[in-house]
C-alpha cells in the first residue's frame, strides 16, 4: 500500500507508510501495482479524480523522448569542460590533457549525442 499526499491540489509526496499529516493534507491510498505504474511512467496520479490513470501512447512516447534527450544533453553538458580545457591549452601553447585522437573521439561522441536529440 502506498499513500499519495495532496495539499492545495498538488502532490506533495508518495510514501510507502501511512503518514501522520496535518490538517489540509489529504491522503489517498494506492496499490503497489499502481505505484509501480507511476514509477514506470505508464500511468499518473490524477489529482482531480484522485485516481491512477494510464498515459496515452503519445504521452508515453513524449516522456521517453524527453528522457532520452535528457541523457544526451547531460552528456554534452558534462563534457563541455573537456572541450574547453583542450581548446584553451592549445591556444596557450600548453601540452594538452587529451591527445588529438582522444579529442576527436570525444567530439565524435558529442556530435552523435547532439544528432540524437529530437524535438
Amino acid at each position: 500500500m502506498y499513500y499519495v499526499c495532496l495539499e492545495n491540489n498538488q502532490i506533495t509526496a508518495i510514501l510507502n507508510y501511512q503518514p501522520n499529516t496535518p490538517n489540509g493534507v489529504e491522503v489517498v491510498n494506492i496499490t503497489s501495482e499502481q505505484y509501480d505504474q507511476i514509477v514506470n511512467d505508464t500511468h499518473f496520479f490524477n489529482v482531480t479524480t484522485k485516481t491512477v490513470d494510464a498515459l496515452t501512447n503519445e504521452q508515453v512516447i513524449a516522456k521517453s523522448t524527453f528522457n532520452q534527450n535528457s541523457v544526451h544533453r547531460e552528456f554534452l553538458n558534462s563534457t563541455d569542460w573537456k572541450v574547453l580545457r583542450h581548446l584553451r591549452e592549445q591556444s596557450l601553447g600548453l601540452p594538452t590533457s587529451l591527445t588529438q585522437q582522444q579529442f576527436l573521439e570525444l567530439e565524435q561522441q558529442r556530435q552523435t549525442a547532439a544528432d540524437s536529440i529530437t524535438e
